[in-house]
């Protein structure tokens, strides 16, 4: 029995070990490019080690004029689009986990096929929507694409965190003459505070890293990080050395950001799975 376990223990690394080797390697790849020169960027064989370590990468994305006002662009979008989708995707999850009411199935569905349908069939009529408004280039036509992309997932997160939680303390708390606005701000809130934490970063993951929306909606005054590293490739050649330096400076944000709430991010990912 103990050789049979120390067996599927040892199967089990590998399988984590190779996932692990699989996902991680293109990152340490472009991590490893943004310190290379040209030369070492092409060389044959490959070169993982031995190359001479140079910044240049990273002063050239630096220097350009433009990458102050792209991470303030990012950050104003995801904050605005995280905020506006847990206000209106919170109360709507905590509705559809606490109520009985007609076609809640068919409205559940409808919320999950808005988050599925493919990107590309949604971008012409949201630029001739923002094109007839005149909001194109403004944040308001980013921050309501974010949240347009973002308030599904908002919906089905928070729904699993609530419905997680016994609606017995809920009814404990109306007993004991709460109302029910009062029972959810003291006590459903802050049992769900770690699921707020992981549905916070998630969507941040989300809108952060959005390209193709924020391609065709904005312009010069609101390009977010991910349109000013496309800049990079231009017909003649790739920039693959300060491209890489900035993808790298494009994701530190939200690495940061899950190293900050990591304790309630995994609190939040693992709860209810334990009864």
């Amino acid at each position: 029995m103990k050789a049979y376990k120390f067996s599927i223990n040892i199967f089990n690394f590998i399988i984590v070990l190779a996932i692990l080797v699989w996902t991680l390697l293109p990152l340490a790849w472009i991590v490893l490019s943004s310190f290379k020169t040209v030369g070492a960027q092409f060389h044959q064989p490959p070169l993982w080690f031995g190359f001479k370590i140079s910044l240049a990468n990273y002063q050239n994305f630096f220097s350009n004029s433009t990458f102050v006002k792209s991470f303030m662009n990012s950050v104003i979008v995801t904050s605005g689009s995280v905020i506006l989708s847990l206000l209106l995707g919170t109360p709507t999850a905590y509705a559809l986990a606490r109520f009985q009411f007609r076609q809640k199935s068919k409205i559940l569905i409808f919320v999950l096929l808005s988050r599925m349908t493919p990107q590309i069939v949604l971008v012409v009529p949201f630029f001739f929507i923002a094109r007839k408004l005149g909001i194109s280039d403004t944040y308001l036509a980013l921050i309501g694409m974010g949240s347009f992309l973002a308030i599904p997932f908002v919906i089905w997160m928070m729904r699993g965190f609530f419905i997680g939680i016994p609606v017995e303390l809920e009814e404990a708390a109306m007993v004991d003459g709460c109302t029910r606005v009062n029972s959810i701000r003291r006590i459903l809130l802050p049992l769900v505070a770690p699921g707020f934490a992981a549905t916070t970063v998630l969507c941040s993951l989300l809108v952060w890293n959005e390209f193709l929306f924020a391609l065709i909606l904005s312009g010069s005054n609101t390009r977010t990080l991910p349109v000013l590293v496309n800049m990079f490739v231009s017909e003649k050649c790739i920039d693959w050395g300060t491209m890489s330096a900035a993808g790298v400076v494009t994701v530190l944000p939200l690495i940061v950001l899950g190293l900050l709430v990591q304790r309630d991010l995994v609190k939040g990912l693992t709860m209810g799975s334990i009864k």
